[in-house]
């Protein structure tokens, strides 16, 4: 190439940038409306995804996940190496610092690791067991060695979940007991204040390592109504707002519209839980018809005005692993009523279903009802509070539930179906209460399997026992929807839920 076109392309690219610079205005205050409330900001002891929506504005990880192509990638380490299956030397960025102009070091990340292996982590007996606290070895300021207690598969990818964000131990111990409200962290946008039930404030931190936010103050609302939120979006109250119900895209995409709505990739998978240790549903035979039983299609178009995508199975499709043979279990009544004669059931049954009281499952249930009446099935619809729910299903009274599973903070098939089919987690977690020796052994194999190849062998395996076993349907992934100002540039860009980082929305000029 020669020096004239070398030129000529490099001025045209520069022109270009220069030009898109131009369109992209700086945002002094963005309001963004949830859902609900943060419960605790300190991500050590936090578990829900709003408070984690906060949180990851103010903490980093070592490494994390893109959302979009699936890929490690960087954060507060700039580069790693993995000494063995257990053993992992990671190369820190330098000229960091944290909220309360301490610099990150290597001290920082052994701190963190002890923390998020502690009796006071409520991830201590999950992500947090993996972590060797024997085995640190710092080797200088910005080197230094973790160890896990033996070969866990997929443990660089876990850092997506802010269980092992980096902290400051001297930010910590002097908040003490108060440290959940008043976060410190290395990241882009620093704590301002939180008044509970109505806002959290953070504001851009000036010192920032990396690229600095194009938002100055960063305001959360909490709006639990929905037609709140959508009303406090076209007012003008709010600048973005997560959860946008499917009714109202139509409206809020109309020409006349002065805001818009956006349509994402869902992470959370929507499933029917049937409990295999309750008669007539401990056989696969009728878990198979009832699967066939169900019209997904029709759900979705009821439930969430087909704004979502069918899942294949127990899986949502974010997942770093993509099944290679998938058996289909079309909607087919006539299939399924002959399934249930062969299984002992010509005239059906009743069942009873348990659902949460959120109107999704509520309206889903009805569908249910009416589509496995169709084949004898009788529904009996009980509806609870999200939390006496969490309890009421460890007694195993009912013979299916309507619950999620998401991977908001994770991409890994194996952790995704450690808690959903393992029988270590049943109760809690497992609430088909699957109790399946080979399940459980494949789950245990892939989790401490470091090889990409030989896990993606042992996640078909998995995949195949569940589907030979079918001790879930899958029913729905609802699409992540969110609501912005027409002008507001960036949202088209968010994968992952409502974990997104806000800082790098602009406004169009």
């Amino acid at each position: 190439m020669g020096k004239f076109m070398r030129f000529l392309l490099v001025f045209s690219l520069f022109t270009l940038l220069s030009i898109a610079a131009a369109d992209a205005k700086p945002i002094e205050t963005l309001n963004v409306g949830l859902p609900g409330d943060a419960t605790n900001l300190d991500p050590m002891k936090a578990t829900d995804t709003l408070s984690f929506a906060v949180s990851r504005h103010i903490n980093e990880p070592l490494v994390t996940v893109d959302g979009k192509t699936k890929e490690l990638v960087p954060v507060l380490a700039e580069k790693w190496e993995i000494i063995d299956p257990q053993t992992y030397k990671f190369y820190l960025r330098k000229g960091v610092k944290f909220h309360n102009g301490e610099p990150f070091t290597a001290a920082d990340v052994v701190y963190s690791f002890t923390r998020a292996a502690s009796p006071d982590s409520v991830h201590a007996k999950s992500r947090g067991r993996f972590i060797d606290v024997s085995g640190f070895q710092i080797i200088d300021d910005h080197t230094v060695i973790i160890k896990t207690h033996g070969p866990v598969g997929g443990w660089l990818e876990t850092m997506k979940h802010p269980y092992v964000v980096m902290f400051n131990k001297k930010a910590v111990e002097e908040a003490g007991d108060d440290y959940f409200r008043n976060p410190v962290g290395t990241g882009p946008f620093k704590f301002k204040s939180w008044t509970k039930g109505e806002r959290v404030e953070l504001t851009a931190f000036d010192d920032y390592y990396g690229k600095k936010p194009s938002v100055k103050n960063l305001n959360f609302l909490i709006l639990p109504d929905n037609s709140s939120r959508v009303i406090a979006l076209e007012t003008g109250k709010i600048d973005l707002t997560y959860a946008v119900p499917p009714s109202d895209v139509e409206r809020l995409n109309a020409p006349d519209s002065k805001v818009k709505a956006i349509i994402g990739q869902g992470l959370g998978l929507i499933y029917l839980g049937m409990n295999t240790q309750r008669k007539p549903l401990d056989d696969s035979r009728v878990r198979k018809a009832i699967d066939h039983a169900v019209n997904k299609e029709a759900y979705d178009q009821v439930v969430y005005h087909g704004v979502s995508t069918i899942p294949l199975g127990p899986l949502v499709t974010a997942s770093t692993f993509t099944p290679s043979n998938v058996t289909k279990y079309p909607f087919d009544q006539a299939k399924a009523k002959e399934i249930l004669k062969e299984a002992g059931y010509p005239d059906g049954f009743t069942v009873k279903l348990w659902i949460p009281n959120y109107q999704d499952r509520i309206d889903g249930a009805t569908v249910l009802q009416s589509m496995l009446a169709q084949v004898g099935i009788k529904v009996e619809i009980e509806v609870f509070e999200s939390g006496v729910l969490d309890e009421r299903v460890k007694t195993k009274e009912y013979d299916i539930v309507v619950s999620t599973w998401g991977m908001q903070t994770n991409r890994d098939a194996g952790q995704f179906w450690l808690p959903l089919f393992h029988s270590q987690n049943i109760g809690p977690t497992n609430w088909t209460n699957l109790n399946d020796p080979t399940t459980d052994d494949l789950i245990n194999k892939v989790n401490v399997t470091v090889d990409a190849n030989e896990r993606k062998a042992i996640l078909q395996q998995i995949w195949d026992r569940l589907d030979e076993l079918r001790p879930m349907i899958g029913l729905s992934v609802p699409s992540e929807l969110y609501g912005g100002r027409k002008d507001l540039v960036g949202i088209e860009d968010f994968y992952d839920g409502r974990l997104n980082y806000l800082g790098n929305l602009t406004l169009k000029d």
